[in-house]
């Protein structure tokens, strides 16, 4: 018999505390792929690129919510009239 496999995706990440008390909610390659609606591959090459600000916690990669928010308005382009 197989040991059941625990679906991790379906947890909703707690808010971590920055060092000025500041919360963040930190997430993956893979969920900032599935909330921008883009490629896994398109993320690492943002990342890579030094596009998106990100926060290496050892050998792993994590975003910010509020940088990757902040990112979507900076690359926001205006209508011709404002």
């Amino acid at each position: 018999m197989k040991p059941a496999l625990k679906n991790y995706a379906n947890i909703d990440p707690e808010p971590v505390l920055l060092f000025d008390n500041r919360s963040v909610e930190l997430l993956t390659i893979s969920e900032v792929a599935k909330w921008l609606k883009v490629s896994v591959s398109g993320i690492r090459r943002l990342q890579q690129g030094r596009q998106l600000p990100f926060i290496k916690i050892g050998g792993s990669i994590r975003f910010a919510k509020s940088d990757l928010v902040a990112y979507l308005e900076k690359m926001r382009v205006r209508p011709i009239d404002q």
